[in-house]
């Protein structure tokens, strides 16, 4: 791979830096209890109704689009929860999450490069899957099954990676994303550049159910500009299939791992 082609990436308009690479020295003082510092987090969250008002949301989704069975989780760009007070944040959410829709942990798959030592042994005492980075995809997972999609605050080509791999009427209504908001790509990339170089997220954008999260008074830039975003099959029976469907842009290929 080139040095300047990451393997994975952020949205540098709504994500604060994080770091990439693997970190094999001590935790610092602050977070040499991880444990501990994500517990703190989630107490802070739980302050107000903020995650209930956001799990509401994600009950509707869910309930609007009938799933046959419960949804499995991947989160992918989650960030470093060692060095990162968003990332913790951001963790601290998706275990509310599995609470409160009663999802077993193990069927949660994560991954982001910028896993440290410290991330690992977090994720395996949460009992979370943790993808090795042999599988890293660049977000290209083909899911046949029910999932919640948690990308928060990842570059544009990721989530155009990922309808990539699930580019049909079968599988995108069993997709729900907490992603930026698509919407936001609609209103600041020019239509050519944006249907050229991303063609799918220009595409479903439009056809898209989208439940904007609130803003999240103790950790407002871990969750700026999130949304719950799903599509109806009876949204994409709608359109016309060859406009739907078909792409033959010549950029239109799926950013894999080099």
């Amino acid at each position: 791979m080139a040095d300047n082609t990451p393997s994975f990436g952020y949205d540098s308009p709504f994500t604060p830096s994080r770091p990439r690479k693997k970190r094999k020295n001590k935790p610092t003082q602050e977070h040499r209890n991880l444990p501990e510092a994500l517990e703190r987090t989630r107490q802070e969250l739980l302050v107000g109704d903020w995650v209930h008002k956001c799990t509401k949301l994600l009950r509707d989704a869910l309930d609007a689009l009938s799933l046959q069975s419960p949804p499995r989780v991947l989160c992918l760009g989650l960030g470093s929860p060692s060095s990162s007070r968003d990332a913790r944040a951001q963790l601290a959410f998706l275990l509310e999450v599995c609470d409160d829709l009663i999802l077993e942990r193990s069927n949660v798959s994560v991954y982001d490069p910028a896993f440290t030592d410290e991330d690992d042994q977090l994720l395996a005492t949460l009992a979370m899957n943790r993808l090795p980075d042999s599988e890293n995809r660049n977000a290209a997972y083909p899911l046949p099954e029910p999932n919640i999609v948690y990308m928060p605050h990842c570059d544009l080509h990721l989530y155009e990676n990922l309808l990539g791999a699930n580019w049909s009427s079968d599988k995108l209504p069993q997709l729900v994303l907490i992603a930026n908001r698509f919407g936001e790509y609609l209103d600041s990339i020019p239509s050519h550049k944006l249907t050229a170089e991303h063609p799918r997220v220009s595409r479903i954008a439009p056809l898209l159910d989208s439940l904007v999260l609130p803003t999240c008074g103790p950790y407002p830039t871990a969750f700026n500009n999130l949304s719950i975003q799903f599509v109806r099959s009876s949204t994409l029976g709608s359109v016309d299939a060859d406009k739907l469907w078909k792409i033959d842009s010549p950029t239109a290929e799926l950013r894999t791992v080099m």
